[in-house]
């Protein structure tokens, strides 16, 4: 008889430890789930973000726009999941990027006569020529070197480009309309060198038409330009 008492005695001893221990692991459970809860992200201030944002507009029509992309980043922080603060951001970062080249842009506007341009070659200089044309009328005639990257497929064939960013490239098209389009674009990614064949095509073709080829020596000074239209 005590035997069996013992065995009842370990059967109830065990259910009482299994029961201990599977309501300490609902304790568990339990404070992980509200430990979940605390660090559940906090709702957005959207009363200080929507004044953060149109404090960023603001700054943006002033003109200031390290200003206007400081405070569109800080609204941001405060609602990552808006689109206002970003395409603030994004306008103010592209005025400021254009308001840097105009700043910049010297009288010549980055262009040169198809003399100039000949004039370099002629003095060792090594162009990456870009013809931003389409590929039938670049099949017709080009400059020799050149390579044939139609302007809409500039900047998804980008890895056709020099690796330097500082190597001279010249881009022309057919009258210097296209091509000046490319200018702006290389200029704003990066490439501080590049510039444009005035006059394009047409112009380089009727010059080489008639002149002879520079031979090496200093560059012509280039005439006084005409008011910019």
């Amino acid at each position: 008889m005590w035997k069996r008492l013992g065995v009842v005695f370990l059967v109830l001893l065990f259910l009482a430890v299994g029961c201990s221990i599977a309501n300490q692991s609902n304790g568990v459970q339990e404070t992980a789930v509200n430990d979940t809860a605390v660090l559940a992200p906090p709702t957005p201030d959207m009363p200080t973000y929507w004044d953060t944002v149109h404090a960023a507009e603001a700054a943006f029509e002033a003109s200031e726009f390290e200003q206007a992309m400081t405070l569109a980043q800080e609204a941001a922080a405060i609602s990552p999941t808006d689109s206002a603060a970003w395409d603030v951001f994004q306008l103010a970062s592209v005025a400021k990027a254009g308001d840097a080249y105009l700043q910049n842009l010297p009288d010549s506007r980055y262009r040169k006569t198809p003399e100039q341009f000949l004039a370099d070659v002629s003095n060792g200089m090594h162009y990456f020529i870009i013809d931003v044309r389409e590929p039938d009328e670049f099949a017709v005639d080009h400059i020799e070197n050149a390579v044939n990257i139609p302007l809409h497929d500039l900047m998804q064939q980008l890895d056709q480009l020099p690796e330097s960013k500082g190597q001279p490239i010249l881009v022309y098209c057919h009258t210097q309309k296209r091509s000046t389009h490319a200018l702006v674009i290389l200029r704003e990614v990066g490439y501080t060198n590049v510039w444009n064949l005035e006059g394009g095509w047409a112009e380089y073709e009727a010059w080489t038409a008639v002149n002879a080829m520079p031979t090496p020596g200093p560059t012509a000074t280039p005439a006084p330009e005409p008011p910019s239209c």
